[in-house]
């Protein structure tokens, strides 16, 4: 990271007492405000910053003013549950000094030892086409782990490595510190969590080029941070208290989402449906890519309309009389050169450049964003998928791709693409979440992919794009454990991965033809049986990709047990609807990764690749072939779920798994009644009475 820092040298609060007066070493003196939104939350951001009104990440918040005393230690912050220190750095300060600040657990690096780090907290003037920005300095306790950060196909401890959070499209790819959904949230186990309120790219050097300090730099001319203190558990409550509490799905979400990509006819979704219910294989959504009289996979914008040649009206009504909902493909950009494109630039609705053209996004020059924040552009594309929803009669959608936003971008609201990068996925969220509400009065599920901080608040995001390999299980695995740990309520993912170079090239010829009944299965069947087990104990049971993701495409045992997971799925739905309602309650996530479920036990630290579901299923999917799971068990007794012999903990155990079997338990004191519904009950709703398309449930 580069370090010409220009750094805090003294502060002081201002003679009404109602800011802090920062030094730079420069000479240069900031005004900051310092208040506390929550109890527990140091708000400290500079004084000519932006007001909170309209900003789409805070909810409305009681932005109390902290009190600021000049102390002998420096300037003394209080307010309720805060109480921090920000270092003079000596009577007069000066360039040489560097000052501190405490806060509970978080210590910025401060003379001396800050002369020991390569990092000096402060402001970073703006150079050679870099933007301007600010640094911030934390010290890593020893042994302690930092998490957070939005999604990472590296692992949920960004402990030693560089973080990169700007949202991008990955190409198919996994493995890397790049993610389609970043948030600038970072919170220890020592008990601190820092939260930058900025839709800019943030970059956190955490203990990768000095072991035991962190750095933050964060672009852009305005600073607006929360200083977070407490347990993980709190932490996240407490971030959730400044950027939304998740709303709660309808049950059906909870079921089993079948699909590819794609169904290229209403005859062979309403064909695919009947094949897995004769097999005994539930199904309650299905997902649609290629329905408008265009190809997504080549073009990736909705310009176009639905193609009723092979979708005709209406056609969503055999869907719902076997009980299945349908989930349709969107996204947020626009063809330039199309008839729709050409009216929309006409009318000033798509995001413009510096010099008033409309802008290409960052990987497609043939290809525009609409601009959410022209609020006769936002209500023109929101009346365009509520009567989408009216029509089509689609319950979901899949609000694809909202990351490449350019960063000479301009929105009609005076923002720039560098200054809402990540802010875009979540503004094109917030106007879906509107539309299911005009239409289907909020009996509605968009699994999106981009966002940012307050993304949360609408449900549910799923991993992205990756590769159908073991390698994607696990980088997906990771992805949606770190979302987890960033706030996001409700995660999920392609059940069987996305793509193989084969299907990729496959599904690029099948859209010149839309030729049903094409497309071939594309998976290590064994491969395939895990990722669909493990898809039973997601937040959302979910199959997705470029090959056949039907388990009834798989031969033996493969497809058996990937039509067990859904069997069961249809079991465990209650429990996962409810845990997650309850979750929302308490501001946990449905998916508990191992440090937040067991907040200062060292054990679960290292159990990074487990999770419980809810609060009594521990999850440990399978990551290599052969079946063999090394997993750590908590205290108490744990019953098997799918085969497996009972554990007890704490304490790590080994675990080989037949075909037919995976590592899922409940807690012994719960046991299995209070997870799985009762088995005849569920089979009478695998084809329960039929609900039509614009009838509410």
């Amino acid at each position: 990271m580069e370090q010409e820092i220009d750094p805090y040298v003294a502060a002081r609060p201002s003679a009404d007492g109602r800011e802090l007066l920062v030094t730079l070493g420069s000479g240069r003196v900031v005004r900051m405000r310092c208040s506390v939104p929550v109890p527990g939350v140091l708000r400290i951001r500079t004084a000519d910053g932006a007001a909170d009104d309209g900003t789409p990440v805070l909810v409305p918040l009681d932005d109390r003013p902290a009190t600021l005393t000049r102390t002998a230690d420096g300037v003394e912050i209080t307010g309720p549950e805060v109480r921090a220190i920000w270092d003079t750095g000596g009577e007069e300060g000066g360039p040489d000094i560097v000052q501190g600040l405490r806060f509970g657990a978080f210590r910025r690096f401060a003379t001396p030892d800050a002369d020991t780090v390569p990092y000096r907290a402060g402001y970073r003037p703006a150079a050679n086409g870099r933007p301007a920005g600010w640094l911030e300095t934390v010290h890593l306790a020893p042994g302690a782990a930092v998490y957070g950060g939005g999604e990472s196909y590296q692992g949920i401890d960004l402990r030693g490595r560089l973080r990169r959070m700007r949202n991008t499209e990955q190409n198919r790819d996994g493995g890397r510190d790049s993610a389609y959904l970043n948030i600038p949230l970072l919170w220890s186990d020592a008990g601190w969590g820092l939260f930058a309120h900025t839709g800019a790219q943030v970059d956190a050097d955490v203990g990768a080029t000095h072991s035991e300090a962190g750095c933050i730099r964060i672009d852009g001319e305005d600073l607006d941070l929360f200083l977070i203190n407490g347990d993980a558990p709190t932490i996240l409550a407490r971030y959730l208290a400044l950027t939304g509490r998740p709303r709660t799905l309808p049950d059906w979400a909870f079921g089993v989402w079948m699909s590819r990509s794609s169904y290229f006819t209403a005859d062979e979704v309403v064909e695919t449906v009947d094949e897995l219910l004769r097999a005994g294989c539930p199904v309650d959504v299905i997902h649609v890519d290629e329905w408008l009289d265009e190809s997504v996979l080549a073009d990736a914008a909705w310009y176009t309309e639905a193609d009723r040649a092979r979708f005709p009206e209406g056609w969503a009504h055999r869907l719902a009389e076997r009980g299945v909902r349908l989930s349709l493909w969107i996204n947020p950009y626009i063809k330039r050169d199309s008839p729709l494109g050409d009216e929309l630039a006409a009318r000033g609705y798509l995001v413009q450049d510096g010099e008033g053209r409309p802008a290409a996004i960052a990987d497609d020059p043939r290809t525009c964003a609409l601009d959410f924040t022209r609020p006769e552009a936002r209500e023109w594309w929101c009346e365009r998928l509520a009567t989408t929803l009216r029509t089509e009669h689609n319950a979901a959608v899949l609000s694809d791709f909202g990351e490449e936003i350019p960063d000479d971008a301009v929105f009609a609201d005076g923002h720039r693409g560098t200054d809402w990068h990540n802010t875009y996925g979540l503004i094109y969220q917030d106007t879906v979440h509107e539309a299911g509400r005009r239409a289907r009065a909020g009996d509605f599920v968009a699994i999106s992919r981009s966002g940012t901080a307050g993304s949360q608040r609408d449900p549910a995001h799923w991993a992205g794009d990756l590769p159908s390999t073991w390698t994607g299980l696990v980088s997906t695995l990771r992805a949606v454990l770190s979302m987890s740990l960033s706030g996001c309520s409700v995660v999920t993912h392609d059940a069987g991965g996305f793509w193989t170079p084969a299907s990729l090239r496959r599904a690029k010829e099948l859209r010149a033809t839309m030729t049903p009944d094409a497309v071939r299965s594309d998976v290590d069947p064994e491969l395939y049986g895990r990722w669909a087990q493990w898809a039973a104990f997601s937040p959302l049971m979910r199959f997705h990709g470029l090959g056949r993701r039907e388990p009834t495409a798989y031969p033996e045992p493969a497809r058996g047990a990937a039509i067990a997971a859904c069997r069961l799925r249809r079991r465990l739905r209650r429990y996962v609807a409810s845990s997650s309602e309850r979750g929302a309650a308490d501001n946990l996530p449905l998916m508990r990764p191992m440090p937040l479920a067991y907040p200062g036990v060292p054990e679960a630290r290292g159990a990074d690749a487990q999770y419980l579901l809810g609060p009594d299923v521990l999850v440990a999917p399978v990551l290599e072939p052969g079946g063999r799971r090394l997993l750590w068990v908590p205290e108490g007794d744990w019953i098997p779920l799918v085969g497996c012999p009972p554990l007890s903990g704490p304490g790590w155990h080994e675990v080989r798994c037949a075909a037919d079997e995976f590592p899922a338990f409940v807690r012994a004191e719960r046991g299995v009644r209070a997870v799985l519904d009762d088995e005849d009950a569920v089979e009478e709703t695998v084809g329960d009475a039929a609900e039509r398309p614009d009838s509410r449930r």
